[in-house]
């Protein structure tokens, strides 16, 4: 927020107007105002109040008069009379560089004096007045008579030695998008590491891929892939899991990369989310990079039609394909890309589907969200040093947007 304030004698205007009325108003004010000044009898209190209100806006800019013109700060007044500024694209483009949105102008007078107070500041609410109602309404109200296991038990298999960021981002991503009860499924050699990192998600270990299958016994939806590693005991748990798990499994990063025939997706019994980057994709359809980014749409849709499963193909304008269902992303920035962003929606789109949302409107809630997430965080810290765990503490406000 900025402020900028300023106070003008009332006799020094009532002088100037009977000397060089034309003059004083054709350098210093818009048509606009010089019209509503003829509507006041030209009184002086009045044109005191518009000639200190530019003044205020100036302190505000930290500029003065010189840098923005007299009439790029235009001073109108709204049917109850109450002053506001409009903002031409010169003086738009100036608050813009300052953060500001909105600005409020009080004019004040007494006998001698007429004072202008001018605040500058961000509007928090002008995002949420963006959200397009489709998005909206798929976000459900929460009942009061709920408890942790209402929102879903979710499971993260991710994380390999020197890669526990990935379990991490995950793992919390979920908890943060409303998960009730999270659990990080991780390799034994990780599990102390894991714990400590951790304070209100579960961390379970194992050793072998039949402890790993014990632990999904009670768990409603999967993250499968951060970070896991690729070595043939993780292309046997990988393809383990998606035979022998029934429930929803969002596959991301390695867990794409390690499926040697892609046919273990196309015969599965439950809902499979594949979320590659445009390398990830290619390497399943035998493809090149710049193919798939060439024909975005037609890959997304040809993948999901394909192996019967919801293609979140990442990116700029992130797409979501489902059969003859596609939606493309408009949230988000080039700050997010950056090591974890992948792994943050991966936990979101587990969260919303283990919620009990449809699978393809959860990815697109999650993918929505986890860009305004991302937005939020660029406004407060910019493109430049925007990092996975920004996202993660700006879902919350993300969701708050959405749901109010």
């Amino acid at each position: 927020m900025r402020t900028g304030v300023d106070i003008v004698k009332i006799n020094r205007i009532r002088e100037i107007l009977d000397r060089k009325r034309s003059s004083f108003y054709k350098k210093i004010f818009t048509e606009n105002e010089i019209g509503y000044f003829e509507r006041k009898n030209h009184d002086p209190k009045t044109v005191a109040g518009h000639f200190a209100s530019k003044e205020a806006i100036s302190k505000l800019l930290g500029t003065g008069i010189g840098a923005v013109s007299w009439k790029d700060i235009e001073v109108l007044h709204d049917k109850k009379n109450k002053p506001y500024i409009r903002q031409n694209e010169k003086l738009k483009n100036m608050l813009k560089l300052l953060n500001i949105d909105l600005i409020e102008l009080t004019i004040s007078h007494e006998d001698e004096y007429a004072i202008a107070f001018a605040v500058g500041y961000k509007d928090e609410n002008k995002i949420h007045r963006n959200i397009p109602n489709e998005i909206k309404e798929i976000l459900p109200k929460r009942k009061p008579d709920t408890h942790k296991g209402t929102y879903g038990r979710v499971g993260i298999i991710a994380g390999s030695k020197g890669m526990t960021g990935s379990a991490y981002l995950a793992a919390t991503a979920a908890l943060k998008s409303g998960s009730g009860l999270v659990y990080s499924i991780v390799p034994e050699e990780l599990s102390d590491i894991m714990s400590v990192k951790f304070t209100e998600i579960i961390v379970k270990s194992y050793n072998d891929i039949d402890a790993c299958l014990n632990h999904l016994e009670k768990i409603d939806g999967l993250v499968l892939g951060p970070g896991l590693g690729q070595d043939y005991y993780k292309k046997d748990l990988v393809e383990r899991i998606l035979t022998q798990f029934k429930g929803p499994i969002v596959l991301d990063a390695d867990g794409i990369n390690l499926i040697d025939n892609p046919k273990v997706l196309f015969n599965r019994e439950g809902i499979t989310v594949i979320t590659p980057h445009p390398g990830e994709l290619a390497r399943l359809l035998n493809t090149d990079t710049k193919e798939i980014q060439k024909k975005r749409i037609y890959y997304s849709k040809y993948t999901s039609n394909k192996y019967n499963v919801i293609t979140v193909l990442k990116g700029n304008e992130t797409l979501v394909s489902s059969n003859d269902e596609l939606y493309k992303n408009e949230t988000g920035n080039p700050g997010m890309a950056t090591a974890g962003s992948g792994d943050v929606l991966s936990g979101m789109i587990i969260s919303f589907i283990c919620q009990g949302i449809e699978p393809f409107k959860a990815c697109k809630l999650a993918t929505y969200s986890h860009g305004l997430a991302g937005d939020l965080a660029k406004e407060e810290k910019g493109e430049y040093g925007l990092v996975a765990t920004d996202i993660l503490d700006f879902i919350p406000k993300a969701l708050r947007l959405i749901e109010n």
